[in-house]
């Protein structure tokens, strides 16, 4: 039997709060997250536990990491792993939830969002640019740009998308939205 195996996200910007009861059912099946990567989780066999898990965005300098880790750590929360700035916790069911009041909630998609739009604003950008010039171009740079713009609109139509699901999740938060 396999001792690893591969399960997909739903995308943490759409379906965190799917992810992470997924994730606590998993473990009590005895399927343990080992680590994350782009649209899932990589996941251990071991014995069955009750885990319920949590995820935080931050980037921080190098020498925040391990006061941050520590912090999370005396909160009962074991990092599991990270990703950029998208950190993966596990705790025992009971556990003080890392994120317990709107404001904090509030900080977490702000967070998210101002990472995200760092690479989403520049990359929609840049592909409407080259459509634009695609569509003034002819010959072999046209085609050449048409490849390039569809290729840069798959990567920014869903980094757009992420980063207005992120505002609608923070906008919930807040209240604003019903």
């Amino acid at each position: 039997m396999r001792q690893t195996k591969y399960i997909t996200s739903g995308g943490l910007a759409f379906s965190e709060e799917k992810d992470m009861e997924k994730l606590r059912r998993f473990s009590l099946k005895g399927w343990h997250v080992s680590d994350f990567k782009f649209m899932g989780y990589t996941l251990e066999k071991g014995e069955s536990s009750d885990y319920i898990y949590s995820v935080d965005y931050r980037s921080f300098k190098e020498d925040e990491e391990e006061e941050y880790f520590d912090f999370f750590s005396s909160s009962g929360w074991s990092h599991i792993a990270s990703e950029g700035y998208i950190h993966l916790f596990r705790a025992p069911p009971g556990t003080k939830p890392i994120y317990s009041d709107r404001d904090t909630s509030v900080e977490k998609y702000e967070n998210l969002i101002g990472s995200m739009k760092c690479l989403a604003i520049p990359l929609v950008l840049i592909t409407v640019l080259v459509w634009v010039g695609a569509m003034i171009s002819s010959g072999t740079l046209k085609s050449l740009l048409h490849v390039i713009a569809v290729i840069l609109s798959i990567i920014a139509i869903p980094t757009a998308w992420t980063v207005i699901a992120t505002y609608n999740n923070k906008w919930k938060v807040k209240g604003k939205k019903d």
